[in-house]
């Protein structure tokens, strides 16, 4: 178990960079009058949080994270639900980057 909560960890850390980064640039975009929408994922993607910015959408994720390691007991669904949305936030964050290339 704790080999894998290791692994949700290393996840979030190889994304806590590249969050922030794509935060820096959608809020140069803003600046340029641009990015004017209300939450980068939709009501039912799985997040509890809205927002236009990709932290709020990390700090949940390694809220429910964190929460698994202290309990040492957690539901499948919860691990799920971790995994879903660290498999979001990648695959964002990655079509954001490609966008942002060929602008």
């Amino acid at each position: 178990m704790d080999q894998l909560l290791d692994q949700l960890d290393a996840n979030l850390k190889e994304l806590y960079r590249k969050a922030l980064d794509a935060d820096q640039a959608l809020d140069a975009l803003k600046q340029q009058g641009k990015g004017k929408y209300q939450a980068i994922f939709p009501a039912n993607a799985g997040f509890q949080v809205q927002s236009a910015r990709f932290m709020p959408y990390l700090a949940e994720t390694a809220e429910l994270v964190a929460a698994m390691r202290q309990s040492q007991q957690f539901s499948t669904a919860t691990l799920q639900r971790a995994v879903q949305q660290l498999k979001q936030l990648h695959q964002t964050l990655q079509e954001f980057q490609q966008a942002l290339k060929h602008h």
